[in-house]
């Protein structure tokens, strides 16, 4: 049995960007959507208050880094 080679043009490497970026060049126009950083919303504190709907929502940052949202 005997390989062939791929004759066409070399494969470039896929750049990807880190993980949980996100650009609007990523996006088509019916995906853009309005992106906050977590930082804007927290600030120097690790809790931000939310209110959608009349209901109030904590966003907190974990030790860890993680974000979690408590009714």
């Amino acid at each position: 049995m005997t390989t062939e080679k791929n004759s066409g043009p070399p494969e470039t490497a896929l750049q990807l960007p880190a993980p949980g970026t996100v650009t609007s060049e990523m996006l088509s126009a019916d995906e853009q959507k309005r992106v906050w950083k977590s930082d804007d919303l927290l600030g120097s504190d690790t809790e931000a208050l939310i209110v959608h709907r009349g209901q109030t929502y904590r966003l907190r940052c974990t030790k860890q880094g993680k974000l979690i949202l408590y009714k």
